[in-house]
């Protein structure tokens, strides 16, 4: 779906980003202070118009410290996993792409789910969501812009807000990419692209159906052999191509997951921090390796522990995302909130 066919209200929530970006390129940096936002702030608020005003209530009302009133007292230690900012508008930018990721993973019947979500530095281009569909099925989507910083940021927003917006017109997995790729396809700069999947888990069934764009295969763990398969989807980035070329490139694929059986959907970032441990071109080995031993003990802290394994050997050079889906042999997960920092359980 294109913009112009969207209905009115979303329409306007994709206005809403757009203005943000224009707000940064032609207000200019003065009308953004006077408004106590920089740049960066502004087009992050205004790209989260589409995903609701509760769920960044809290961020936005903590962004007012960025404007020259009395000095705030010294704010706390960053957690790990953010690099240390000294720039408060910086650190409110931050708190407002933070407010756009979900703060609770769905509960699912038989199933348990993780995340671990680590920006190398105060701003990420990486993203993540869960969404539970009317139906019952759960929608789970990851992706990672090319680039860093506060352009990453700001289409990180603009994708995260198009896939929220056209979930409840897509048919399954590849459209809902077709549609996300039909909304800003030909609006980025030159070399903007952005990697994703989509996927779709029928837990009644127990079958995911899986589209990506680019991106990295999903890894499917079956801890009793102890070992690691890739499951891939045909298609191209998202924003590389318009019209319906894009969409006839996407190929979906399916599985059914047996108890015991866990999924990982990873960035780039994890793929180089394991090079970083093995060597140029071994990072894809290296991961499945690890990411198999992690599960053997269970999906119950299976990605601290691998998050440890892969980040023995100190720093990273990229953004990371690692998000786990995992069948159990029966019975209901309570809901678990993660501290999106470096993937702690906090209930």
């Amino acid at each position: 779906m294109s913009i112009s066919e969207m209905p009115t209200a979303e329409r306007a929530s994709v206005f809403a980003s757009a203005a943000g970006v224009a707000l940064y390129t032609a207000a200019g940096f003065g009308v953004c202070l006077h408004l106590g936002l920089s740049p960066v702030a502004a087009c992050l608020a205004a790209a989260a118009g589409g995903l609701g005003v509760a769920a960044l209530a809290g961020a936005l009302t903590r962004v007012s410290a960025v404007a020259p009133e009395p000095i705030a007292p010294e704010p706390e230690p960053e957690p790990r996993g953010f690099a240390v900012v000294g720039d408060r508008e910086e650190r409110a930018s931050r708190e407002i792409q933070t407010a756009l990721l979900p703060r609770e993973l769905p509960a699912i019947d038989g199933y348990h789910v993780d995340v671990h979500y680590e920006p190398c530095g105060a701003l990420g281009g990486d993203f993540y969501d869960c969404i539970r569909c009317p139906d019952g099925r759960v929608l789970f989507t990851l992706g990672d812009v090319s680039g860093k910083g506060p352009a990453g940021a700001i289409v990180m927003a603009m994708v995260q807000t198009l896939f929220r917006q056209n979930l409840p017109h897509a048919t399954g997995p590849a459209d809902l990419l077709a549609r996300v790729n039909a909304g800003f396809a030909g609006t980025l700069g030159k070399g903007v692209f952005v990697t994703a999947q989509a996927a779709i888990l029928d837990p009644a069934r127990h079958r995911l159906t899986l589209a990506a764009a680019g991106h990295p295969p999903l890894l499917v763990l079956n801890p009793e052999l102890r070992r690691a398969s890739e499951l891939s989807a045909r298609g191209l980035a998202l924003g590389i191509m318009a019209g319906d070329a894009f969409g006839d490139a996407l190929v979906e694929t399916s599985m059914d997951l047996s108890p015991g059986d866990s999924l990982l959907f990873y960035t780039d970032g994890a793929v180089e921090s394991a090079e970083d441990l093995t060597g140029e071109g071994m990072g894809e080995q290296r991961l499945m390796a690890a990411a198999a031993s992690a599960v053997v003990d269970g999906p119950d802290g299976a990605l601290q522990r691998l998050h440890r394994d892969l980040w023995s050997g100190g720093g990273r050079r990229d953004d990371t995302t690692l998000l786990m889906v995992s069948r159990r042999g029966a019975g209901r997960l309570d809901i678990k909130v993660t501290d999106r920092s470096h993937g702690k359980i906090t209930t």
